[in-house]
């Protein structure tokens, strides 16, 4: 049986997640520092209020900038208040739902595998012949 080296690199992609998140939760945010956080909605484990799952069934991207609140971390995954259409509510994410984590402010990103739930759920698979497309953050910064 050969060592499945994807299956560390995700692992320890989502620790570096979990670390990143553990300092902003202790220390605050640093400099420009944000972040873009893409996870699956269409997970059991995905703690989100009904209407948001309803707006976006199976992804949806989060900013934690300047309006998010009591940032909690845990070994499994995180939890922030943030405002959705200005209603105030308490999200969790587990680090297996995220799919994309990224710092504008100094070009880091990276890009997860999709991993299902501990229910088995189907996990968001992209089509075979799909082509992906890299976004310049630069041209998004402001200058």
């Amino acid at each position: 049986m050969a060592i499945n080296y994807n299956t560390y690199v995700q692992r320890a992609m989502r620790t570096i997640i979990h670390d990143i998140l553990m300092d902003v939760a202790e220390n605050g945010l640093q400099g420009e520092s944000h972040f873009f956080i893409t996870f699956q909605t269409d997970r059991e484990d995905v703690k989100i209020p009904p209407f948001v799952r309803a707006k976006y069934p199976t992804q949806m991207s989060i900013v934690l900038q300047h309006q998010f609140e009591n940032l909690m971390v845990g070994a499994d995954g995180f939890s922030v208040e943030l405002a959705f259409g200005g209603v105030p509510a308490t999200i969790f994410i587990p680090y297996t739902a995220i799919i994309q984590f990224a710092d504008p402010s100094c070009e880091f990103g990276l890009v997860l595998e999709p991993v299902s739930d501990k229910t088995g759920q189907k996990q968001n698979e992209a089509p075979k012949n799909a082509t992906a497309e890299v976004i310049d953050l630069e041209a998004l910064r402001k200058k």
